[in-house]
């Protein structure tokens, strides 16, 4: 991650800390104010002027940066170092490639900005597909460890039952599930690595910590919870 000199040399911690949340927070009170401004009875022409919206920002900007006991240059260089910040983030966890995340930082180095808050809800929707790619991952390896098709371990599943009670009730150890199950998933981090998604040690970590909690996946069952949600599994990187 990139670190700027004006948060850590110029502003305290606490300061910094807040700095990074201004521009979504701005987005969320100019929204908030245009919808107020829409419903009221009898508008006046100047709700429709060209740049009030804008002179609406630096207002707000300002308020922000005399409560904080800085100056809007240094606040307005503030929200652009986080931004460039928050775009090494996304790439570092893959939610965006080297490309799009310098075409961003590009964006913003000239001024342009960019839409964090859509590239936040951009990110939401891709550890959504995850989770079901983890739990999608899971289901096909232990039918295949079982013995049976996963679409008919989809309806044990949906029917009450866990992993470990299908397996036990076609005579399959729950060793032979988790040695499956394991094996799939050290091939697609070893497939990640190899494509440049993560490193090894990434990998590693992300084996150990589903390893760990593969037990409970196994013998969870319907009503307390899906099989894999809320856990960072290996099928996220296939």
């Amino acid at each position: 991650m990139m670190k700027i000199g004006v948060l850590t040399m110029r502003f305290p911690t606490k300061l910094a800390a807040g700095f990074a949340a201004v521009t979504i927070l701005a987005a969320g009170a100019f929204t908030t104010a245009g919808s107020a401004a829409a419903q009221e009875p009898t508008p006046t022409p100047q709700a429709h002027q060209p740049g009030q919206k804008q002179q609406r920002r630096e207002n707000f900007l300002n308020h922000i940066a005399q409560n904080l006991g800085v100056t809007l240059e240094q606040l307005k260089a503030a929200i652009k170092n986080a931004e460039l910040q928050v775009i090494d983030d996304l790439v570092q966890e893959g939610t965006l490639t080297p490309e799009q995340g310098q075409a961003a930082k590009d964006k913003i180095n000239s001024g342009q900005g960019i839409a964090i808050g859509k590239i936040l809800g951009q990110r939401r929707a891709k550890a959504g597909a995850r989770l079901a790619a983890i739990r999608a991952g899971i289901v096909k390896s232990a039918a295949g460890a079982i013995g049976i098709d996963p679409k008919d371990l989809v309806k044990e599943l949906k029917g009450g039952k866990s992993i470990a009670d299908v397996a036990d009730e076609h005579g399959v150890s729950l060793d032979t599930v988790k040695s499956r199950i394991t094996s799939d998933a050290k091939t697609k981090l070893d497939q990640a690595v190899v494509g440049g998604k993560i490193d090894q040690a990434k990998a590693d970590e992300l084996l150990k910590k589903f390893s760990d909690r593969l037990d409970d996946i196994l013998n969870k069952k319907k009503g307390a919870g899906k099989a894999g949600t809320g856990h960072s599994g290996p099928a996220q990187q296939g």
